[in-house]
């Protein structure tokens, strides 16, 4: 009954932009609830480069490498795609002429204070019109001091701004295999304080994630996962940020930077 009801929900209004819930390749269902996929706080950078229709860059930071397109049956069309490669698709196909790239930086185990030094360059080197930020797992597992972690991301957050970038935050990824030993939920905080200080989008990934593990819309605690269980997941995350990206983008209108 549990299921069958929240079935119901997630058909009717549970997903970004009010909508149906949207659909990996697969036909897996990509729904959370809408106090998870919603922007907050609008985009006015990101909006004026796709009404400029000049190139409106993204910055995916400290993320996975984004996978280039490859042909059909060769050795590269079979690697996974990660997240910000569906951003790029969704996008392009929803702004033709906007010109949007997405483009990464990947800093592997890096905390959100190591990050800071290098940030005033690598955001002058891409010139994104938005930065998302995937911050906090390093943290976590190294037990930095959560005011200290605060502090760092409000920082970076500030040179993104500074450089005429928007920024989402994105926080750590949901596993049951390490949150018995990892407690996620105070830099969680943390990122969600820092951003609303700052007044930038909080994409609250491990709670989406919580969210489908618990409604069985993803099993992560299998020993034998489904073979598409990556690319899956990867293209609902990627789907459901381009839900507020374009929330962001439409409340253009409610202010400015």
């Amino acid at each position: 009954m549990k299921r069958f009801i929240w079935g119901v929900l997630l058909a009717t209004a549970l997903v970004p932009g009010g909508g149906a819930a949207v659909r990996a390749e697969t036909g897996k269902v990509c729904a959370a609830p809408s106090a998870l996929t919603r922007a907050g706080y609008p985009l006015p950078h990101l909006a004026r480069a796709l009404e400029a229709k000049s190139p409106a860059t993204i910055l995916v930071l400290n993320s996975a490498t984004l996978a280039k397109k490859a042909r059909p049956g060769s050795e590269k069309d079979m690697q996974p795609r990660s997240f910000p490669s569906y951003i790029e698709e969704t996008l392009r196909a929803r702004y033709p002429d906007g010109g949007v790239v997405v483009t990464t930086h990947n800093e592997p185990r890096a905390t959100a204070e190591a990050i800071l030094p290098g940030l005033p360059a690598v955001l002058e080197k891409a010139r994104p019109a938005l930065m998302i930020w995937q911050t906090g797992t390093y943290d976590t597992i190294l037990g930095a001091d959560t005011s200290a972690f605060s502090d760092a991301v409000s920082t970076g957050i500030s040179y993104a701004h500074a450089a005429g970038a928007d920024v989402i935050i994105v926080s750590p990824q949901y596993s049951p295999h390490t949150a018995f030993a990892f407690d996620v939920a105070p830099y969680n905080n943390a990122l969600r304080w820092a951003a609303r200080s700052s007044g930038v989008p909080f994409f609250d990934r491990y709670s989406v994630m919580r969210f489908w593990e618990d409604e069985g819309i993803f099993d992560f605690d299998s020993a034998r996962p489904s073979p598409s269980l990556f690319a899956d997941v990867h293209q609902c995350i990627g789907r459901l940020l381009v839900g507020v990206i374009v929330d962001g983008v439409e409340m253009r209108a409610l202010g400015s930077r």
